[in-house]
């Protein structure tokens, strides 16, 4: 009888420390999911401010390029589909990097991390469609603007047809890699956060 108590109460106390291992490792689990909850919040922070600094570009962009097309004699055709083009952009930017707040500090971690894959697979073809853009709009500026300064054309200033075309291409080239640096350090802000949580929902289930 001894014997029997003795193995009860060796099983008893196997039982209260698997007890308290557990509570330790659910602890442990939250803390690391409210730190990967944090993680998401600081690292998509500087995507918000782009995004927003884009928001107060774009206008004062469109004003510019309004002001050169009108002292050029530019097409109005070849600015309304900057304008509806950059527009259109700075739109797709703000819902595609748009995460709630509320969805960062309390859904479920698998579903954050599904929406920051389908993000990234949105913001790459979103990159895509946007140098298409660019180029058929850069073309058109070069096309309109060469037609315009060429023989025959309205503009007197033919000496500076050649420079202004070269420091276009080459500022649509500078602009080109600026955008696939921004884009890149998004994308790879996104795998940073998805690679966490992974770490974190397995570390869960093990």
């Amino acid at each position: 009888m001894e014997t029997n108590n003795n193995e009860m109460t060796e099983l008893e106390q196997m039982r209260e420390q698997m007890s308290i291992f557990k509570n330790q490792l659910d602890k442990q689990q939250i803390v690391n999911e409210q730190l990967v909850r944090n993680t998401m919040g600081s690292k998509m922070s500087w995507i918000k401010k782009f995004i927003w600094g884009e928001i107060i570009i774009v206008p004062l962009l469109l004003v510019f390029m309004a002001t050169i097309y009108a002292s050029m004699g530019l097409s109005w055709w070849a600015f309304a589909f900057l304008a509806i083009g950059v527009i259109a952009d700075t739109t797709g930017d703000l819902i595609i990097n748009r995460i709630p707040k509320s969805q960062l500090l309390s859904s479920d971690l698998v579903a954050t991390c599904q929406r920051l894959i389908k993000m990234k697979k949105q913001r790459a073809s979103w990159f895509i469609a946007g140098v298409i853009f660019c180029t058929v709009w850069l073309v058109w500026f070069l096309i309109d603007f060469v037609m315009k300064t060429g023989n025959g054309g309205t503009l007197p200033n033919h000496n500076a047809t050649v420079p202004i075309v070269v420091g276009a291409i080459v500022g649509g080239l500078i602009g080109a890699i600026i955008a696939w640096l921004i884009f890149r350090k998004m994308q790879r802000t996104n795998t940073q956060l998805i690679d966490q949580i992974n770490q974190v929902t397995q570390d869960s289930q093990e």
